[in-house]
């Protein structure tokens, strides 16, 4: 079995199944050392949801290590081959391998995303130009990595629905360790001063995302 770490749309159990429907032993656990950022472009958002291409308003959610920083996120247990289909679907991130803290004190290991950059991505994920093409290119012709660009609106609204289901601990913690791609701003900073999404529990996201 492996085991994962979900700390965006995974916060939500019933996400998580529809995404690996065979997960065993779902639960919250703390990651120490690092922070969610809103630094990937979504290609899902294209290639399923009719993103505008002209917006900034595109970017998925990352993780990135930050010493002062600790993440509530899931985790579970899955096949490898579940695993492997997640990859796949995962395949412009990064896996790391990080320890967890569970509710009752004990430690354990897991397999979470975090932050790559578009030459990594290239170099040691895709085996030719061919491949990008059919993974990325197709859909969305820009980098992928950016520190310009906003959380597509119902995605963010579906993390924030996800970790308050969670209890007002996660989501408090999902609001404050959780970044836009400029890294100094705050989920709920920009929460504050984006009035259209203040109203995020109102919003109906319509599909879940595995992004």
């Amino acid at each position: 079995m492996v085991s994962i770490i979900g700390y965006g749309s995974l916060l939500s159990e019933t996400s998580a199944r529809e995404t690996v429907p065979g997960l065993q032993n779902f639960r919250l656990v703390e990651v120490k050392g690092y922070r969610r950022i809103f630094n990937k472009v979504g290609v899902v958002f294209f290639s399923r949801h009719q993103a505008d291409p002209l917006s900034v308003e595109v970017a998925s959610c990352s993780t990135l290590e930050d010493p002062s920083s600790t993440i509530i996120c899931s985790q579970f247990e899955c096949s490898d081959e579940q695993y492997q289909a997640l990859y796949e679907r995962e395949h412009r991130f990064d896996w790391v391998k990080v320890e967890t803290l569970e509710s009752d004190g004990a430690r354990s290991e897991g397999l979470m995303c975090t932050s790559s950059s578009d030459q990594a991505y290239r170099f040691n994920k895709c085996q030719s130009e061919e491949e990008y093409q059919t993974r990325v290119g197709q859909y969305y012709s820009g980098l992928l990595w950016r520190d310009d660009i906003l959380p597509y609106p119902r995605y963010l609204a579906f993390c924030l629905q996800a970790a308050e289901g969670q209890g007002d601990d996660v989501l408090n913690n999902f609001m404050d360790n959780s970044y836009l791609a400029d890294g100094v701003t705050t989920i709920r900073d920009y929460l504050q001063r984006s009035p259209e999404l203040s109203r995020w529990r109102e919003i109906d996201t319509g599909y879940s995302y595995r992004a």
